[in-house]
């Protein structure tokens, strides 16, 4: 607990204007773009006291600016002011967060000295994992109107083989799947290569040291003993209560490419809970 209390002073403190007055480098320029429960807790929490890193920081505000430009209510340049100012005010080292995927563009284009980190896990292992968050924690309405966006249930309605989980008021198997892909191949295709790392989820400890190569920084400043934080305390085994067959006939619908790609040993949900992290 003692531990937990220091860091969240420390991060109280790097937000005061004594400390950015006296801060005026930084050390690293990294955005995480992993989708949700694909590890971007982990790389957060991997990087060292050391550097200044925040995890999903000011989400309601960035929330609040991603529905307003899906809805036509702000410009590309009203967004982009605002990432200027955010990214003044706040200084990081490490930017981790789920939600830097819906500003992806703007971040390439304002910050060309910045990295990014795309943290991947194998379809199966995260609709596994945020089902099991989304049944356990919820969300508030803001959190909900973004759940939306992502999974479209204007557009996917339940088909036979998963009316569980439209019982339990979940997303369809298309929605889930759809932004799993959309998701991992927008970035890939959107950040320059040099400017890009891809790490698989249960990867990210045995890549510590390539992950601060590619940081700029030294490995001291690595807590690999932190590689895997936030771990889910529930798990409902949803998905072994949906048809199979089903299930498998989705993932390679919409993932087939980049199961094959990122994961060539993964060819159905067998071989993934035989390999299934949280």
């Amino acid at each position: 607990m003692l531990p937990r209390i220091t860091r969240k002073l420390n991060k109280a403190l790097r937000s005061t204007f004594l400390f950015h007055l006296v801060k005026s480098t930084r050390k690293s320029h990294i955005y995480c773009i992993g989708t949700a429960k694909s590890g971007t807790h982990s790389i957060e929490a991997l990087f060292g006291d050391e550097l200044h890193s925040d995890h999903e920081p000011e989400s309601d505000k960035v929330i609040n600016m991603i529905l307003a430009k899906a809805a036509g209510h702000i410009s590309d340049a009203e967004l982009g002011a605002y990432l200027l100012k955010r990214d003044r005010r706040l200084s990081l080292d490490i930017d981790s967060s789920q939600l830097n995927f819906f500003l992806l563009r703007k971040l390439v284009e304002l910050f060309p000295d910045a990295k990014f980190i795309l943290t991947i896990r194998n379809p199966y292992s995260w609709l596994d994992s945020f089902v099991n968050h989304q049944l356990a924690r919820g969300g508030s309405e803001k959190w909900m109107k973004l759940r939306d966006l992502r999974f479209r249930p204007d557009i996917y309605t339940h088909q036979p083989g998963e009316l569980l989980l439209k019982k339990k008021g979940l997303y369809t198997l298309d929605g889930y799947l759809s932004y799993w892909a959309h998701h991992n191949r927008t970035v890939i295709d959107t950040v320059p290569e040099d400017r890009l790392l891809i790490i698989r989820t249960d990867k990210i400890t045995g890549h510590s040291e390539e992950i601060a190569g590619f940081a700029g920084i030294s490995i001291s400043s690595i807590r690999k003993e932190k590689s895997h934080a936030y771990k889910a305390k529930e798990r409902f085994n949803l998905l072994d209560q949906v048809d199979q067959e089903y299930l498998e006939g989705k993932v390679q619908e919409h993932c087939g490419d980049l199961l094959a790609q990122f994961f060539p040993e993964i060819q159905s949900l067998e071989d993934a809970i035989s390999n299934r992290t949280q």
